[in-house]
């Protein structure tokens, strides 16, 4: 198994393009090549000799660009990364589906046509990487997990844009998309480690969820949302409680729900509240449960920092043992990367310092993970890592 990442700042997409392709062999195809990058780079007519040369290829965009092993390939319109993963021993398949109106259909569907894709039908991957719309993801996993089962790691991230204006997109068959469930299955001759945390951790303050719909948090402990938070933010988002964008504000406070992964020890996933509803409650961009206890989480730059080369350390050390780390794909939410801003570079040393190889890192509108239970989960603000062994 082999790994190659490469990453272009050349603003012109046919003309990035041809620059990652000069980057690969020219006398051999990937098993499997992912894109990703800044949206304004993907064009069909600049894409389709990349597809012609992998013709295993998923695609998707990321927030302002991507990065690698190498460093920041960021810009307001530019920034376009490739990972190209060699393999004769093993299988690799992508596939597609609309969204639809049945996102767990949707998941089911792409699923079923990427291990067709790999020649692998009624088999089980070791993993399935995703490219998600943002806004369904956890039904979509549901349907995944209903086909191949609950232990199969399944990591990704929501595709994003700039400016959360609705202008992601997906690469599929030679056009683009908006609302396509991309996934790629993995059955590897080597072996594969994943890890899913976040750089933030718990205070002491805590309410049980006593009103929700879907991704609406109506209330905690009996009172509007909106109100509580705020409160426990300290006024944070006085003046928008009639309603508004609280996105920016919330970065660095989000609210976690615990999940317990083995004895003793707890994880927490998290919600990134987005606006302030009309009724008092909070917009999410995950899914709640009532009933459910979140905790005000706190998160500052340094720990969103070196919390990415300890997650990259993590995947690593779970490889089987006797396999040397390959190479590496990474999910990093793309609220971390814009409060972390032009400290960015320090995340990609971090994630060096935690695993030695190549890597593909994306900036997203969701990350898609499993800890250490192995249940596949989503969440906001998150961190996840693969890394390949051999």
């Amino acid at each position: 198994m082999e790994i190659i990442t490469s990453s272009t700042l050349i603003t012109q997409p046919q003309d990035a393009v041809q620059a990652l392709l000069e980057s690969l062999p020219a006398d051999r195809k990937p098993s499997l090549t992912i894109l990703s990058g800044n949206h304004a780079m993907f064009d069909p007519g600049a894409l389709a000799p990349l597809a012609e040369r992998c013709p295993t290829l998923m695609a998707g965009s990321s927030c302002l660009g991507i990065m690698t092993d190498q460093g920041m390939a960021q810009g307001d319109a530019n920034g376009l990364g490739l990972f190209a993963l060699y393999d004769d021993d093993g299988a690799y398949g992508t596939g597609a589906a609309a969204l639809g109106d049945s996102p767990a259909d949707a998941g089911r569907a792409a699923l079923e046509a990427a291990l067709n894709d790999a020649d692998r039908a009624w088999e089980t991957p070791d993993l399935i990487w995703c490219v998600l719309p943002p806004g369904t993801e956890e039904d979509v996993i549901s349907g995944m997990v209903d086909l191949v089962g609950p232990s199969v790691p399944i990591i990704g991230g929501s595709v994003a844009d700039n400016q959360i204006a609705g202008e992601w997109v997906q690469y599929v068959e030679g056009a683009l998309y908006h609302d396509r469930v991309v996934v790629a299955v993995f059955f590897p001759s080597g072996s594969v480690g994943v890890s899913f945390s976040s750089g933030y951790s718990p205070t002491d303050t805590s309410a049980v969820v006593t009103g929700a719909e879907g991704r609406h948090l109506l209330s905690l402990d009996d009172e509007p949302a909106a109100a509580v938070y705020n409160r426990w933010t300290e006024g944070m988002i006085d003046g928008v409680e009639d309603g508004g964008n609280i996105l920016m504000h919330s970065t660095r406070s989000p609210l976690g729900r615990p999940v317990s992964v083995s004895q003793g020890v707890s994880e927490f996933l998290l919600s990134h509240p987005a606006e302030v509803t009309a009724q008092g409650g909070l917009q999410l961009f995950t899914e709640i449960q009532e009933g459910e206890r979140l905790y005000l989480m706190q998160g500052n730059l340094e720990s969103l920092i070196n919390r990415a080369g300890r997650v990259a350390d993590t995947a690593n050390r779970l490889l089987q043992d006797g396999h040397k780390p390959v190479g590496a794909l990474m999910v990093y939410c793309a609220g971390c990367m814009l409060t972390v801003a032009d400290r960015m570079p320090d995340v990609v040393e971090s994630i060096r310092d935690g695993f030695d190889g190549p890597f593909l890192g994306v900036f997203t509108f969701g990350e898609q993970g499993c800890f250490l239970d192995s249940t596949n989960r989503h969440g906001n603000l998150m961190i996840s890592a693969v890394v390949f062994g051999a």
